[in-house]
Order: structure tokens, then C-alpha cells, then sequence
């Protein structure tokens, strides 16, 4: 097996020769999306270069590709299997729908039958009683024990005239053929339906409503014929996130916080009579990220927040197997990307201050054996080192903070010129791992520092909501104060810093250009917000004046009480005058996340006060930056302003 796989490897993947190019570092990980087949033959990836972006299907056995589909038209975001026959691509495209204004992320999923190569869309807008105004069409909540359906949520049937206006049809279930023929509905959903979870055969187990007019959050059960609510909670956002299903079927999986440690913690809510248990998965030093599941989205393990994440697995034989995995790697995150149902077969992805990213399948072998590299051209002895930190910020909350050290500096780590690199959400969180930024930053020979500022995710609930009411005061004080305490300690040279950042960190940049001034030499805000009462009605038109999404954006900005005017004042867009550094705008056209407009705008507001600032549009692109060409494009603008300006 491991000479197979590394004729695999060599086969594949090409080896680094040279230092890496802005476009290395730009380009999509070359390999991605990987996925084991359920008998562990087949190996299904995402293989993206300059001329190509395909679909790949690998026989370990026959140590050849059995199935290739060209997927340059969409943007893939997952790939799975539930047989051994059919691949499951869960992609989406931007494209404007009839009937409706503007562009769209449309998602939805295909299935590749592998003996034919044949690739078809399992629901399409449109396509019969598929209601054609809904973006996402690619959720799975099931599948038969054979694998032959597929249970996926859609809004589907005749529109709504509600209060005068139409609106999409409930939430249904679907029971969808991963082979030929049409979709039949199982379950009909109520006005507020927003999830269903299924039992072994597929059949409607449990339903999720959420109704935003009566700020209504809802589990219902079904027992016999009929549903019974089993819980009920009032407010304007929902309170627990219900993520699975234990493997008895009897309860739901919670995440939720906990009380003693402040923490997100695992807890189960009985589908008969709605007890919510005490927390069963509690740990005072790390929140829970994510479930692991199965098909049937049964709950088999956690992954834990940190600097590198970490797993338990309620099977003792599999979580022994998955610490050794990660001793393998010593001081590397260690990602699970997919396994085979019996947990056989383990593919992971290994990433750190040694790696840009390489994938490797755990057998029966004693040893790992190697897939292949995500970038090839970017070898272990051409990345950058990752280090953390943790200072003070001005009020005594400790800031734990990722820097990567430009490798030709590590032992003489002195009065660098640096770059500060926040984060976007603000509600995300960085770790040990391959950051084409901070790795392309660190290679022009600048100290990056991300610092987990207030708000963050990952740290527990106190650290996450000191951020609220924060953005452009106490969140953007933890910056400044990295940069004041970097200083202090002679790592860099505080007359050399730059601050870039991404949606949220786009906003966080401008914020520094705008509220401090002379502490940056230069500002790049990519796909970032400029005026934030803008924002927050662009979300209410956009998504309605009683949804979660707007009650989210108030209590961010305003904590119990956003007020417009707190709002502009804590603008950039509003204090352009106060620039002094030269701004680099880059915004997609697509963007559907943070409209271009927001960057726009600020360019006129810093035009009209007479300031040095440049605008760049990524065409077509999304907030994520989900193209190489574009993306490239976006960092080489970036290192070439940031050079031209320190």
C-alpha cells in the first residue's frame, strides 16, 4: 500500500524547486476536498492548476484515476461519498435567478456516477415544484442504508401571499435518488421550518422551527402521527445550536454554553418530554468548534477549539487512534478531512510551521501513508515559522496571538518591519496552520501578528462577548496594544507597521487608519465594511426587518442598544478626514456577504478629504476569495502597496 501511494503521490503531485511566487502562494491549494470511499478504495479530490480545475476519482487498487469531471464553471465546496458508485459535489455558482433581483451563490449538489463519468444536479431551481428563489440546495440530512437516497431540505411547492406578498414555500423534505429520477416529498414543512433531523430509514424524525416575527425557536418530535414541541425559547436569536443526533436516536445533540466553565459545551435534549441534560462534554480550556457525524448526522465526536485543534471521539478505540495520529505530527494541526464508516480509513490533512498542507490516509498499516501535497510548489523548508504569544491589552485582558517569523529572521528577531493581521468574522479565530497571507507576508520579510482580539471565538463566552458594542473601541484598542507591546519587547519597529484585514479585519483595518492614526504606516482593507449604520440597513432590506441576521449585526455593534448614531461614529467612512496612512481598497464585484458598495463609498469619502487611496475589483469574485486568478491578484496588489509604503 505504501508504494502504491507514493507511485500515487509522484504521479500526481510535482515537487517545489524554487522559492515560491506571489502566485504560489495566491493560487488554490492545488489539492483539495478529499474524500475516502466507503471501502476504502477510492480517493475523490478537487485538482486545481492554471489550466485545469477537475474532479478527480483515484482507485487505490488499480493505481489509476477511474472518473474525471471538469468543474471550472462552478466553485466546489465539498466532496463526499455515501457509496461506492457516486461522488457527491457540493458546489455553487454566482448566476442571477428570473424573478429576482441581483446575483446569487447558488449552491446545490451533483452526483458523478464514477462508471459512467456522467455528473448530474440532484435539485434545481425551478426544476418542477423546486422553488427557483432559494441559494442553498446542496444540504444533506440523511440517506437510505444502501445510499441509494439522499434526504435534502428545499423550499418546495407554491409561493406564500402572506400579508400581501409572496414569499418562498415552507421548508420540505425530500427524498432525492443519487442515481436517475425525480425528488418525492416526505415532509411538509410549517411557515418557520428551518431543519430536519431523520431516523435509520430516513424517515422525519425530529423538525426545527424558528419564527422570526415571534422570535419564536422550536424543537418538534415526532411521536406516532403527529408532532409534539419538546422545546421552546423566546428571543430574537437562537440560543442553542442543535447539531445532531445521539447514536440511540432517543435524544438531540446541543451546543450550547455552560454555566461552570463558560464554555461551549456539549448537552443532549431527550426527544421524549425535552429534558436538556447537564453538559456531558465540558472542558475549561477549550470550546467545542464543531460535531464530527456520520451520514445520518449522528454524532461519533467533538473537535475542539485552540492553536491546534484537538478531537474526543466517544468510541474509545477510535479516540486512541486519533491522538496517535496527531503524535505523529508533533507540533502540527491536524485536521480530520473524511473516513470510511467503520472508521477504518482516516484521511488527514497536516498543516503547521513544516507543512503547507499535506494529505495522509491512516489503514491498517502501522505507518501513514502519503497522498499527496495541497501546495506542491511551496516546499516544508519554504514555510515560514508559526509561533504564539499572549500580552495584556491596556485593560488586563490577555490576548493570546499567532505570529509568523520570516524564517531568515528567527534568530535574530529584532526591530522587523511588520504587518498586523486581524481576522474577519469577528466571531472566528486563527491557528498553527497554513495562512497564504501571513506565509506570502512573511517571505518579503515581515513579522505577522494576529492578534485573537475581544470578540473572537474559541477563547469562551466572556472573551467573545467583550467584543460586543466593541468594534472600533476596545476591540481595536487589542491591536493597537499588539503593536504597542511588539514594540516594547524590539521585535519590530513601530515606525514600520502596516494593518491588513479581511471583512470584519477589512473593517478593523480602516478603523486603525481612521481612530489611530499615526500608528500605521499603511491600511489595506479587503472586502471590508467602511460605514456601519450602512451596513446594518443594506442586512435589513437585505434579510428583513425582524431577522436573526439583523438582531445579530445590532447586538455586535451595539450590545443591548444600537443606536444609528453610535453607529456612524464609529465609521471610517465617516472620519476619512483622520486618515493620514495611504489606503489599499480591494473588493469583489460579488460579493454577497459585504456589498462592493462599502468599499465604494469609502474610496469617495477618502477622494473627497484628498487622501492617497487606490481601489481594486476583483471581477466576479466572492467574500472568499474563491478563485486563484482573482486572489492572486488581491495578494500581489497587497505586497506591492504594502513594499511601496514601508
Amino acid at each position: 500500500m505504501r508504494a502504491l501511494l507514493c507511485f500515487l503521490a509522484a504521479s500526481l503531485f510535482s515537487a517545489a524547486s524554487a522559492e515560491p511566487t506571489v502566485e504560489d502562494y495566491g493560487a488554490l491549494p492545488e489539492v483539495q476536498n478529499m474524500a475516502i470511499s466507503p471501502n476504502g478504495d477510492l480517493v475523490a479530490y478537487r485538482k486545481v492548476t492554471s489550466d485545469q480545475d477537475v474532479i478527480l476519482v483515484v482507485s487505490l487498487r488499480k493505481k489509476a484515476a477511474v472518473a474525471a469531471i471538469d468543474v471550472g464553471h462552478i466553485k466546489p465546496r465539498d466532496i463526499f461519498f455515501v457509496d461506492n458508485e457516486h461522488v457527491l459535489i457540493r458546489a455553487a455558482a454566482n448566476k442571477r435567478v428570473d424573478g429576482f433581483r441581483g446575483r446569487f451563490d447558488v449552491s446545490t449538489l451533483f452526483s458523478l456516477d464514477i462508471e459512467s463519468g456522467k455528473i448530474r444536479q440532484l435539485l434545481e431551481p425551478g426544476d418542477g415544484a423546486v422553488y427557483p428563489g432559494q441559494s442553498g440546495l446542496g444540504r444533506v440530512v440523511g440517506s437510505t442504508p444502501d445510499g441509494k437516497y439522499l434526504f435534502m431540505p428545499a423550499y418546495y411547492g407554491i409561493p406564500q401571499l402572506i400579508m400581501g406578498e409572496f414569499s418562498s414555500p415552507p421548508l420540505s423534505l425530500l427524498r432525492v435518488p443519487i442515481g436517475s429520477g425525480k425528488p418525492r416529498r416526505i415532509q411538509s414543512g410549517d411557515s418557520s421550518t428551518i431543519d430536519y433531523f431523520v431516523d435509520e430509514s430516513g424517515e422525519p424524525l425530529v423538525k426545527e422551527e424558528f419564527d422570526e416575527t415571534d422570535n419564536l425557536h422550536s424543537i418538534h418530535a415526532r411521536q406516532q402521527d403527529d408532532w409534539e414541541e419538546i422545546y421552546r425559547s423566546e428571543g430574537k436569536l437562537k440560543d442553542r445550536n442543535f447539531v445532531g443526533l445521539t447514536p440511540d436516536r432517543k435524544h438531540l445533540v446541543v451546543l450550547d454554553t455552560s454555566d461552570d466553565t463558560g464554555r461551549t459545551a456539549y448537552f443532549t435534549l431527550s426527544l421524549d418530554g425535552g429534558e436538556l441534560s447537564e453538559p456531558l462534554y465540558d472542558r475549561d480550556d477549550a470550546d467545542i468548534v464543531r460535531v464530527i457525524v456520520d451520514t445520518q448526522r449522528v454524532v461519533q465526536g467533538l473537535q475542539y477549539s485552540g492553536i491546534m485543534p484537538t478531537y474526543r471521539f466517544f468510541d474509545d478505540v477510535i479516540d486512541r487512534r486519533v491522538k496517535e495520529i496527531q503524535d505523529y505530527f508533533p507540533g502540527h494541526s491536524v485536521h480530520i478531512v473524511d473516513n470510511s464508516p467503520d472508521w477504518k480509513h482516516i484521511l488527514v490533512l497536516m498543516e503547521g510551521s513544516q507543512s503547507s498542507g499535506e494529505y495522509y490516509l491512516f489503514s491498517a498499516e502501522p505507518e501513514p501513508v502519503y497522498i499527496g501535497a495541497q501546495r506542491p510548489n511551496i516546499a516544508s523548508a519554504d514555510v515560514h515559522p508559526i509561533g504564539t504569544v499572549t500580552f495584556a491589552a491596556r485593560d488586563g485582558l490577555r490576548i493570546p496571538t499567532i505570529i509568523t517569523i520570516p524564517k531568515e529572521s528567527v534568530s535574530d528577531l529584532k526591530n522587523l518591519p511588520a504587518v498586523i493581521l486581524p481576522h474577519g468574522g469577528p466571531a472566528s479565530f486563527d491557528r498553527v496552520d497554513f495562512n497564504y497571507e501571513a506565509q506570502a507576508l512573511a517571505s518579503r520579510g515581515y513579522l505577522v501578528i494576529m492578534p485573537q482580539f475581544r470578540g473572537s471565538s474559541g477563547l469562551g463566552r466572556d472573551h467573545r462577548v467583550a467584543g460586543y458594542g466593541e468594534w472600533g473601541r476596545k476591540m481595536q484598542d487589542d491591536l493597537s496594544d499588539a503593536v504597542r507591546f511588539f514594540g516594547e519587547k524590539g521585535m519590530i519597529d513601530p515606525e514600520r507597521v502596516c494593518i491588513v484585514g479581511g471583512s470584519y479585519g477589512g473593517y478593523a483595518a480602516l478603523a486603525g487608519g481612521a481612530f489611530s492614526p499615526d500608528l500605521y504606516k499603511c491600511v489595506v482593507s479587503i472586502n471590508g465594511i467602511g460605514n456601519l449604520q450602512r451596513f446594518r440597513n443594506w442586512i435589513r432590506e437585505e434579510q428583513g426587518r425582524s431577522s436573526e441576521a439583523l438582531a445579530y449585526w445590532e447586538m455586535q455593534i451595539g450590545r443591548d442598544d444600537y443606536s444609528p448614531d453610535d453607529a456612524r461614529a464609529r465609521s471610517p467612512e465617516l472620519a476619512a478626514d483622520s486618515f493620514s496612512a495611504p489606503v489599499l481598497l480591494i473588493h469583489s464585484e460579488s460579493d454577497e456577504i459585504v456589498p462592493i458598495s462599502q468599499s465604494e463609498q469609502m474610496y469617495k469619502a477618502l477622494k473627497k478629504a484628498g487622501k492617497n487611496v487606490e481601489f481594486v475589483e476583483l471581477d466576479g469574485d466572492d467574500h472568499y476569495l474563491s478563485f486563484g486568478e482573482t486572489r492572486t491578484k488581491a495578494l500581489q496588489a497587497t505586497l506591492r502597496f504594502i513594499e511601496e509604503n514601508l
